[in-house]
């Protein structure tokens, strides 16, 4: 199972994303992958990964989602790859 434990949430007025940074279990992810957002073990919503940024932290990875999920993603959120 691919998860990616959500440890901060960005976004920016000159692209339609929000950039969601955090620490990634298992196998990559990709673009186009579709990630359940989950609270506690409650899905909340689903999100399709836009982007994946290059320029994250050591042991961090960032990927770009559409804009609109950003005020329901925060630190502690998990976004699990369906499978």
């Amino acid at each position: 199972m691919t998860r990616l434990i959500v440890e901060n949430v960005h976004r920016t007025s000159s692209r339609p994303w929000a950039f969601v940074t955090g620490r990634l279990e298992g196998d990559e992810l990709h673009i186009g992958d579709e990630l359940a957002v989950t609270h506690g073990n409650i899905q909340v919503a689903t999100a399709v990964v836009r982007s994946i940024e290059l320029h994250s932290a050591p042991d961090k990875t960032t990927v770009a989602i559409d804009a609109a999920l950003a005020d329901t993603i925060q630190s502690g959120t998990v976004l699990i790859q369906a499978t």
